[in-house]
């Protein structure tokens, strides 16, 4: 991860089906097998050159996910007019799918952050160290990964106008609790726990 952080710009895709849209048809630019999976990982130039795609495999990598040492030693051997800054103008991005869920009106998005937790000898919770995560799953492989001291996983909860609202107790003061009504409490416990991805 320190790698990653140090010597690329992380960027987030949406890409529940053929987007249409800048994101899209950037995804389409270069994944050309369109793999539509959940947490994949490329290694691709603002150009839209892959950086991870190895003869016999998908263009953008397909179900594999990318080796950031190797994406970056491909990235020094382009040639400098390639990797100087501003090569590429990349714009912001104006217009979404329409077809893509939009945020309610009046309602509010949370960012959230969890972890595997376990609980110590003295029975009280604590930040698990070592954590074990399937990568790949396919008809003929397994492949389990050991990750040492993961950094917390990364949500984002959207609450509607009535969830947010019944949050909020009709005369509020210091020291008072009430149960957390339970619509409210799946979109903020249980679902981002469930969805999460070490």
């Amino acid at each position: 991860m320190a790698f990653i952080k140090a010597r690329f710009i992380p960027v987030v895709i949406t890409v529940h089906g053929a987007c249409k849209d800048a994101e899209g048809e950037f995804w389409k630019s270069f994944c050309r097998d369109y793999a539509w999976i959940t947490g994949a990982a490329h290694g691709v130039t603002p150009s839209g050159k892959v950086l991870c795609a190895e003869p016999g495999r998908s263009s953008c990598g397909g179900r594999r996910v990318c080796d950031p040492v190797k994406a970056f030693e491909k990235w020094k051997a382009l040639p400098e007019e390639e990797r100087r800054r501003g090569a590429v103008e990349v714009g912001d991005l104006k217009d979404l799918d329409p077809a893509f869920p939009r945020r309610p009106e009046g309602s509010l998005l949370l960012k959230g952050y969890n972890r595997p937790l376990e609980r110590g000898e003295d029975g009280r919770l604590r930040r698990v160290k070592e954590y074990w995560d399937c990568q790949e799953l396919s008809a003929d492989s397994v492949n389990w990964k050991k990750f040492v001291d993961p950094e917390p996983g990364r949500t984002w909860v959207w609450l509607s106008r009535e969830q947010w609202r019944a949050l909020v107790p009709a005369d509020p003061r210091a020291g008072l609790s009430f149960p957390v009504p339970e619509a409210a409490a799946a979109r903020l416990v249980r679902l981002p726990i469930l969805n999460t991805i070490y």
